[in-house]
């Protein structure tokens, strides 16, 4: 996600985003675009790192997309509270106007419950 300013007229400016998207095989991936940057907050919140968001965002979406799964996890020894994390999505794949596959990521939350565990 890229963010944009531009100057609208004379005296006022105007924030825009531009979502990247990685396009892996035939299908493009992406995560919705939230302009609170939950997701992004709470990922620095668990994770213990100082690597960019950007830098790791493709490995995330490709790792979502091969998994075939709506969560990912972060172990133990990776984050700040020394516990498992997964970070659970929603996953869209009608999106309107498409002229190829798509699979885009909502953000619901972080837990550390194994979402495995409360699968039917």
């Amino acid at each position: 996600m890229i963010f944009l300013l531009y100057k609208k007229n004379i005296s006022s400016y105007t924030l825009f985003e531009v979502n990247i998207m990685l396009m892996e095989g035939k299908t493009q991936l992406w995560f919705k675009f939230d302009p609170s940057n939950r997701f992004v907050k709470d990922f620095y919140k668990v994770w213990d790192s100082e690597v960019f968001f950007l830098a790791i965002e493709d490995s995330l979406l490709i790792n979502l997309y091969y998994s075939n799964k709506n969560y990912f996890k972060i172990p133990a020894t990776k984050t700040r509270m020394k516990k498992d994390v997964y970070f659970l999505f929603d996953i869209v794949t009608d999106v309107p106007d498409a002229r190829s596959d798509h699979r885009r990521y909502d953000y619901l939350k972080y837990t550390f419950v194994d979402p495995e565990r409360y699968k039917d």
